[in-house]
Protein backbone atom coordinates (compact mmCIF):
# COMPACT_ATOMS: atom_id res chain seq x y z
CA UNK A 1 0.00 0.00 0.00
CA UNK A 2 1.41 3.02 -0.66
CA UNK A 3 0.42 6.33 1.62
CA UNK A 4 0.62 10.29 0.84
CA UNK A 5 2.66 12.36 2.34
CA UNK A 6 0.81 15.44 4.46
CA UNK A 7 1.82 18.92 5.68
CA UNK A 8 0.02 19.81 8.52
CA UNK A 9 -0.21 23.08 10.57
CA UNK A 10 -0.29 21.82 14.23
CA UNK A 11 -0.99 25.11 15.83
CA UNK A 12 -1.18 26.23 19.21
CA UNK A 13 -0.16 23.65 21.83
CA UNK A 14 -4.14 24.27 23.07
CA UNK A 15 -5.37 22.38 20.68
CA UNK A 16 -4.67 19.32 22.40
CA UNK A 17 -7.41 20.12 24.98
CA UNK A 18 -9.69 22.54 23.21
CA UNK A 19 -11.87 21.56 20.53
CA UNK A 20 -11.62 23.74 17.14
CA UNK A 21 -12.19 23.55 13.68
CA UNK A 22 -8.52 22.02 12.93
CA UNK A 23 -8.95 19.67 15.86
CA UNK A 24 -11.85 18.12 14.25
CA UNK A 25 -10.30 17.98 11.14
CA UNK A 26 -7.36 15.89 12.56
CA UNK A 27 -9.87 13.41 14.26
CA UNK A 28 -11.19 12.67 10.70
CA UNK A 29 -8.23 12.74 8.66
CA UNK A 30 -6.65 9.49 11.11
CA UNK A 31 -9.46 7.75 10.29
CA UNK A 32 -10.05 8.98 6.29
CA UNK A 33 -6.18 7.40 5.35
CA UNK A 34 -5.56 3.86 4.98
CA UNK A 35 -3.72 2.98 8.58
CA UNK A 36 0.38 3.29 7.93
CA UNK A 37 2.26 0.48 9.34
CA UNK A 38 4.40 3.42 10.35
CA UNK A 39 4.47 7.37 10.48
CA UNK A 40 7.71 9.36 9.80
CA UNK A 41 7.28 12.75 10.86
CA UNK A 42 9.68 16.24 10.17
CA UNK A 43 8.34 18.22 12.74
CA UNK A 44 9.11 22.26 13.19
CA UNK A 45 10.60 21.07 16.94
CA UNK A 46 13.30 19.49 16.03
CA UNK A 47 15.73 21.99 14.79
CA UNK A 48 19.13 20.82 14.74
CA UNK A 49 22.14 22.65 13.65
CA UNK A 50 24.31 20.17 13.09
CA UNK A 51 23.83 16.30 12.12
CA UNK A 52 20.54 15.25 10.87
CA UNK A 53 19.46 13.16 14.29
CA UNK A 54 16.66 10.60 13.59
CA UNK A 55 14.56 8.87 16.21
CA UNK A 56 15.51 5.20 17.10
CA UNK A 57 14.42 4.18 20.66
CA UNK A 58 11.51 2.08 21.41
CA UNK A 59 9.20 3.80 23.70
CA UNK A 60 10.45 7.58 23.18
CA UNK A 61 8.61 9.70 25.94
CA UNK A 62 6.63 12.59 25.53
CA UNK A 63 8.18 16.40 25.30
CA UNK A 64 6.26 19.36 26.90
CA UNK A 65 8.38 21.52 25.15
CA UNK A 66 6.05 24.82 25.92
CA UNK A 67 5.83 27.21 28.57
CA UNK A 68 3.00 28.84 30.80
CA UNK A 69 0.16 26.92 29.47
CA UNK A 70 -2.81 25.17 31.63
CA UNK A 71 -0.72 22.32 34.01
CA UNK A 72 -3.75 19.53 32.18
CA UNK A 73 -1.17 20.05 28.97
CA UNK A 74 1.33 18.95 30.56
CA UNK A 75 -0.39 16.02 32.38
CA UNK A 76 -1.12 14.45 28.50
CA UNK A 77 0.87 11.52 27.29
CA UNK A 78 1.57 9.84 23.91
CA UNK A 79 2.58 6.59 24.14
CA UNK A 80 3.41 5.87 20.73
CA UNK A 81 6.14 2.82 20.30
CA UNK A 82 9.28 3.77 18.20
CA UNK A 83 10.46 1.67 15.40
CA UNK A 84 14.43 1.21 15.82
CA UNK A 85 13.97 -1.12 12.13
CA UNK A 86 12.69 1.73 10.23
CA UNK A 87 14.87 4.32 11.97
CA UNK A 88 18.14 2.02 10.66
CA UNK A 89 16.64 2.19 7.39
CA UNK A 90 16.01 5.98 6.70
CA UNK A 91 19.87 6.10 7.96
CA UNK A 92 20.94 3.74 5.25
CA UNK A 93 18.90 6.13 2.67
CA UNK A 94 21.03 9.32 4.21
CA UNK A 95 24.15 7.27 4.31
CA UNK A 96 23.98 6.46 0.45
CA UNK A 97 23.79 9.72 -0.16
CA UNK A 98 26.73 10.70 1.20
CA UNK A 99 24.92 12.59 4.11
CA UNK A 100 25.77 11.59 8.18
CA UNK A 101 22.99 11.38 10.18
CA UNK A 102 23.14 10.45 14.19
CA UNK A 103 20.84 7.88 15.61
CA UNK A 104 19.51 8.98 19.07
CA UNK A 105 17.77 6.25 21.20
CA UNK A 106 16.48 9.12 24.01
CA UNK A 107 15.05 11.37 21.70
CA UNK A 108 11.14 12.03 22.56
CA UNK A 109 8.07 13.16 20.88
CA UNK A 110 7.77 16.58 20.30
CA UNK A 111 4.43 18.44 20.73
CA UNK A 112 5.03 18.95 16.71
CA UNK A 113 4.27 15.28 17.00
CA UNK A 114 2.12 14.42 19.43
CA UNK A 115 -0.41 16.70 19.41
CA UNK A 116 -1.47 16.07 16.17
CA UNK A 117 -0.97 12.29 16.35
CA UNK A 118 -2.77 12.09 19.42
CA UNK A 119 -6.24 13.65 17.36
CA UNK A 120 -5.28 11.90 14.25
CA UNK A 121 -4.44 8.08 16.32
CA UNK A 122 -5.60 8.57 19.43
CA UNK A 123 -4.82 4.67 20.09
CA UNK A 124 -1.19 5.58 19.79
CA UNK A 125 -0.47 2.06 17.99
CA UNK A 126 1.51 3.06 15.32
CA UNK A 127 5.13 3.39 15.64
CA UNK A 128 6.62 6.66 14.95
CA UNK A 129 9.86 7.85 13.51
CA UNK A 130 11.23 11.62 13.52
CA UNK A 131 13.47 13.31 11.37
CA UNK A 132 15.54 16.57 11.94
CA UNK A 133 14.73 19.31 10.07
CA UNK A 134 18.07 21.79 9.61
CA UNK A 135 16.52 25.94 9.16
CA UNK A 136 20.08 26.49 8.56
CA UNK A 137 20.43 24.77 5.53
CA UNK A 138 17.06 25.91 4.24
CA UNK A 139 14.50 24.36 1.63
CA UNK A 140 16.37 22.90 -0.88
CA UNK A 141 18.09 20.37 1.85
CA UNK A 142 14.68 19.51 3.24
CA UNK A 143 13.32 18.98 -0.05
CA UNK A 144 16.26 16.73 -0.98
CA UNK A 145 15.56 14.89 2.33
CA UNK A 146 11.77 14.12 1.33
CA UNK A 147 12.85 12.44 -1.83
CA UNK A 148 15.69 10.30 -0.27
CA UNK A 149 12.80 9.32 1.91
CA UNK A 150 10.08 8.73 -0.95
CA UNK A 151 10.54 4.88 -1.57
CA UNK A 152 9.19 4.66 2.14
CA UNK A 153 5.49 5.65 0.94
CA UNK A 154 4.98 2.29 -0.85
CA UNK A 155 5.90 0.53 1.84
CA UNK A 156 2.86 1.82 3.73
CA UNK A 157 4.70 4.49 5.48
CA UNK A 158 2.99 8.21 6.09
CA UNK A 159 4.97 11.17 5.82
CA UNK A 160 4.43 14.17 7.71
CA UNK A 161 6.14 17.96 7.90
CA UNK A 162 3.85 19.17 10.67
CA UNK A 163 4.60 22.86 11.31
CA UNK A 164 2.33 25.93 10.33
CA UNK A 165 1.73 27.62 6.89
CA UNK A 166 2.03 31.00 8.81
CA UNK A 167 3.61 31.64 11.98
CA UNK A 168 4.67 34.82 13.45
CA UNK A 169 3.79 34.76 17.04
CA UNK A 170 5.17 38.00 18.21
CA UNK A 171 2.77 39.94 16.10
CA UNK A 172 -0.35 37.76 17.43
CA UNK A 173 0.54 39.28 20.67
CA UNK A 174 1.69 42.70 19.18
CA UNK A 175 -0.04 46.14 20.29
CA UNK A 176 -0.75 47.90 18.52
CA UNK A 177 -1.48 45.13 15.55
CA UNK A 178 0.36 45.76 12.16
CA UNK A 179 -2.55 47.38 10.43
CA UNK A 180 -2.31 44.77 7.53
CA UNK A 181 -1.14 42.24 8.88
CA UNK A 182 -4.27 39.62 7.94
CA UNK A 183 -4.18 40.76 4.25
CA UNK A 184 -0.22 40.25 4.19
CA UNK A 185 -0.97 36.41 5.86
CA UNK A 186 -4.08 36.02 3.18
CA UNK A 187 -1.88 37.22 0.29
CA UNK A 188 1.38 35.04 1.12
CA UNK A 189 -1.06 31.75 1.97
CA UNK A 190 -2.53 32.31 -1.61
CA UNK A 191 0.34 32.18 -3.03
CA UNK A 192 1.62 29.08 -1.38
CA UNK A 193 -1.74 27.14 -2.35
CA UNK A 194 -1.63 28.75 -6.30
CA UNK A 195 2.53 27.00 -6.45
CA UNK A 196 1.35 23.96 -5.04
CA UNK A 197 -1.42 23.51 -6.90
CA UNK A 198 0.55 24.42 -10.23
CA UNK A 199 3.49 22.17 -9.08
CA UNK A 200 5.72 25.04 -9.45
CA UNK A 201 8.79 23.55 -7.14
CA UNK A 202 11.14 26.06 -8.08
CA UNK A 203 8.89 29.16 -6.88
CA UNK A 204 8.34 27.54 -3.39
CA UNK A 205 11.72 26.45 -2.87
CA UNK A 206 12.61 30.31 -3.72
CA UNK A 207 9.98 31.68 -1.17
CA UNK A 208 12.04 33.44 0.44
CA UNK A 209 12.56 35.57 -2.28
CA UNK A 210 9.29 35.36 -4.24
CA UNK A 211 6.13 34.71 -1.69
CA UNK A 212 4.53 38.13 -0.94
CA UNK A 213 5.23 38.98 3.23
CA UNK A 214 7.51 35.51 3.49
CA UNK A 215 9.39 37.30 6.13
CA UNK A 216 6.34 38.35 7.70
CA UNK A 217 4.53 34.97 7.97
CA UNK A 218 7.39 33.43 8.86
CA UNK A 219 10.33 35.28 10.86
CA UNK A 220 11.82 32.25 11.68
CA UNK A 221 12.20 29.43 8.83
CA UNK A 222 11.15 26.26 11.01
CA UNK A 223 7.47 25.75 10.58
CA UNK A 224 7.45 26.04 6.63
CA UNK A 225 10.78 23.86 6.21
CA UNK A 226 8.63 20.56 7.28
CA UNK A 227 6.35 21.93 3.89
CA UNK A 228 9.49 20.80 1.62
CA UNK A 229 10.26 17.27 2.89
CA UNK A 230 6.54 16.03 2.41
CA UNK A 231 6.63 18.02 -0.97
CA UNK A 232 10.07 16.32 -1.74
CA UNK A 233 8.69 12.98 -0.64
CA UNK A 234 5.79 13.05 -3.23
CA UNK A 235 5.40 13.63 -6.96
CA UNK A 236 4.81 17.17 -6.46
CA UNK A 237 0.74 16.76 -6.99
CA UNK A 238 -0.89 18.64 -3.76
CA UNK A 239 -4.24 19.29 -2.67
CA UNK A 240 -5.21 21.00 0.17
CA UNK A 241 -7.18 19.43 2.62
CA UNK A 242 -7.73 21.99 5.41
CA UNK A 243 -8.07 25.94 6.02
CA UNK A 244 -8.57 27.85 8.97
CA UNK A 245 -7.17 30.78 11.10
CA UNK A 246 -7.08 31.03 14.24
CA UNK A 247 -5.88 34.45 16.40
CA UNK A 248 -6.63 36.13 13.02
CA UNK A 249 -2.98 35.53 11.72
CA UNK A 250 -2.21 32.29 12.43
CA UNK A 251 -3.29 30.38 9.37
CA UNK A 252 -3.52 26.54 9.61
CA UNK A 253 -3.47 24.97 6.29
CA UNK A 254 -2.94 21.05 5.67
CA UNK A 255 -1.79 19.60 2.56
CA UNK A 256 -1.71 16.40 0.87
CA UNK A 257 1.07 15.13 -1.31
CA UNK A 258 0.34 12.35 -4.19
Amino acid sequence: MTQPALFISHGSPMMAVQQSATSDFLASLGQTLSKPRAIVVFSAHFDEAHDIVITSGDAPHTIHDFYNFPKPLYEIQYPAPGDPKLANTISEYFYKAGIKTVQSADQGWDHGVWIPLRLMYPAANIPIVQVSINTRLGAQAMYKYGQLLAPLRSDNVLIIGSGGISHNLREIFKSPATPNRVQMVNEFTHWVEQKLIAQNTQALLNYLNEAPHALFNHPTQEHFLPLFAALGSSDGKAKKIHEDIEMDILALDAYKFY
